[in-house]
Formats: structure tokens, C-alpha cells, sequence
């Protein structure tokens, strides 16, 4: 079962003792609003894709501008990866990452060679997220299949609990406990002068931080990509 907004925001609100006599939870809360809820959940997605990437990825087709500078879209964060040629003018074969010194180094003129659709390398510089570069030139109608990592839409938390409350939690449902610790670390540093809140607040935070940095390892060391260490035990990771 998919998980939603309500379901995260009533976990916070448990915890924090927003309950009715009866133990149900508050439709609203005393101290913590629900628009405050829903708000922390949207820095949330924020703060989880600045800090993993592929937490919300997107894979797409890109019609290419004609030349070498590429964007991604507008809603994108940063490039991920550029997979191969969807064109149906091209030849559909898959796009290799190169650098940019290389390009220069070996052919100084590549920004203005002739333009094709079948585009064969692609430049990134990580100090430029949303841009890259591809070679050769695109033409008229060449477009790449990419992965990039983008921000999900805020919830309108304008429309209050009732309103958003079904809405499905926009990443994966193994990202719901983090979205817990983060929403419950933001509530306790409203009341941060109290220095039980305090500690309560840095708890939650280190937590949400720890499942962050944890899940990314995990998913590399279970990663296609990962080295097979059957073959040799003695072999570690990098």
C-alpha cells in the first residue's frame, strides 16, 4: 500500500503527543499546524534530492537544441546520465561520458564540426549541473534518452490535510521513515529554546541524516554496477 501524506503526518503527530483524549490523532494540531506539516514535507523532498540525487530521478527523451550546448529541463536539478540516441532519424546506439579536455585536446574545432543525429559523446562538469555538452553537434531532430534528478512538486498545503492528505508520498515508500525524522526535527527546533526539544531536534536530524548517508551506500553495494566479490572475498569496495 502506497504511502501518503496523512500517513506521514499522523506518524509526526503520535510522537509529538497530538492526540485527541481518546488517543486518535488531532484533525489539528495545538502546537504544530498542519500546513506546518505539509510544509517541512515539502522541504523534505528538497533537502533529501540536494543530498541524494537519485532519490527523485526522472528518465526522459531530450530533444536537443541544435549545436553542442544541452540543458535539461527546467524542473531538473542536476544531470545523472545520458543513456543512447532516440531519434528516428539516428541509429539508436548508446552515448559514451567523455571530458571536455579530452574533446579539446584532440579536436579543437569539435563545437563547430557538422551536426548529426546520431550523437556518440557527452561532456558534464559538475560545477554546471543542468548543462552538457555533446559531440557531434546535434541537428535538427536529434534527441537523447537522459536520467536526471529533479525536485517533485509541492504539495498545496494551502488545501490544508483534508486536502492533501490522500496525496501519495512523491518518493519511493522507503524514503517515509526519513521524511518522519526530518518533519519531527524541524517541529522540535520551533521549540528549541526548551533544551529537551533541543536535544529531541538534533536526534532527528542526525537520524535523518544517518538513513540518508545509510541508504546511499546500500544501494551502491546492491548496485548492478558493484564489483562481484564472490569471485575473491578478500576484494572490497572502494
Amino acid at each position: 500500500m502506497a504511502v501518503t501524506v496523512a500517513d506521514i503526518v499522523n506518524n509526526a503527530k503520535r510522537i509529538m503527543q497530538e492526540v485527541n483524549p481518546d488517543g486518535s490523532v488531532a484533525d489539528e494540531g495545538v502546537r504544530w499546524k498542519n500546513d506546518e506539516f505539509g510544509g517541512w514535507l515539502n522541504e523534505f523532498y528538497q533537502a533529501a534530492v540536494q543530498l541524494k540525487p537519485d532519490a527523485y530521478s526522472v528518465n526522459e527523451e531530450l530533444l536537443l537544441n541544435p549545436g553542442t550546448k544541452q540543458s535539461i529541463p527546467q524542473s531538473g536539478l542536476r544531470l545523472i546520465d545520458v543513456v543512447r540516441n532516440t531519434a528516428t532519424a539516428s541509429n539508436q546506439m548508446a552515448v559514451m561520458v567523455t571530458t571536455r579536455r579530452a574533446l579539446d585536446s584532440t579536436r579543437r574545432t569539435w563545437h563547430s564540426d557538422p551536426a548529426s543525429t546520431n550523437i556518440e559523446h557527452y561532456v558534464f562538469d559538475e560545477l554546471d549541473p543542468t548543462t552538457f555538452y555533446v559531440y557531434p553537434p546535434a541537428d535538427t531532430g536529434a534527441a537523447l534518452e537522459i536520467i536526471y534528478s529533479a525536485v517533485p512538486e509541492p504539495h498545496d498545503v494551502s488545501l490544508g490535510l483534508d486536502g492533501v492528505g490522500a496525496d501519495k508520498f512523491k518518493l519511493n515508500d522507503a524514503y517515509g521513515p526519513v521524511a518522519l525524522d526530518y518533519i519531527l526535527y524541524r517541529a522540535y527546533a520551533k521549540d528549541a529554546e526548551h533544551a529537551a526539544n533541543l536535544r529531541r531536534s538534533q536526534m532527528h536530524y542526525q537520524a535523518y541524516m544517518q538513513q540518508l548517508s545509510g541508504k546511499a551506500q546500500t544501494d551502491q553495494q546492491v548496485s548492478p554496477n558493484a564489483p562481484d566479490l564472490s569471485a575473491n572475498p578478500q576484494r572490497t569496495r572502494a
